[in-house]
Parts: C-alpha cells; sequence; structure tokens
C-alpha cells in the first residue's frame, strides 16, 4: 500500500467536511472504500460520479479504479460540469 494524497472539490467536500486529507491504497478503487470507511456510503458515492484525476492525468486515460497509486501520488475529485 502507498501513502496518497487525496483532495476533495464540490459536493465530496461538502459531504465529508474536509478539502482532502492522506490515505493508504494500492489503487484507485482502494481509495474509493477507503473514503467509504472514514465517510461513508454517500461520500463514496459523491467521488464515484465525480471527474477523478492521479497527478493531474483523467483515471478514464488510464486504467480506471484499477489505476495502481505509488507513494505521493495525488488523486483529485472534481465535480463534472455540464453547459454550453
Amino acid at each position: 500500500m502507498s501513502k496518497v494524497c487525496l483532495k476533495y472539490r464540490g459536493h465530496l467536500a461538502a459531504v465529508t467536511g474536509i478539502a482532502g486529507e492522506t490515505m493508504e491504497a494500492r489503487d484507485v478503487e482502494g481509495a474509493l472504500l477507503g473514503i467509504r470507511a472514514l465517510h461513508g456510503r454517500g461520500a463514496e458515492k459523491a467521488a464515484r460520479t465525480m471527474l477523478i484525476t492521479l497527478n493531474g492525468e483523467s483515471i478514464l486515460l488510464l486504467k480506471l479504479y484499477k489505476t495502481a497509486l505509488k507513494e505521493g501520488d495525488v488523486v483529485s475529485f472534481f465535480p463534472l460540469a455540464a453547459g454550453g
């Protein structure tokens, strides 16, 4: 497991009451389960609906929830924006 930094924005920050935290996780799925363990199912659900980036790169371009994490990585959660 690696110690990573999680940064929360929007609804996830409101649900957890914090802007971020550090935790140990092997992959993005492990980080999401860690969020659930610390903050409840609602926080995990909010996190899964957001754009998730690893060191500034969308996990959609990587291995999604199976994206491996290394010591010092930054996982950020951004609200999806819509409009035109």
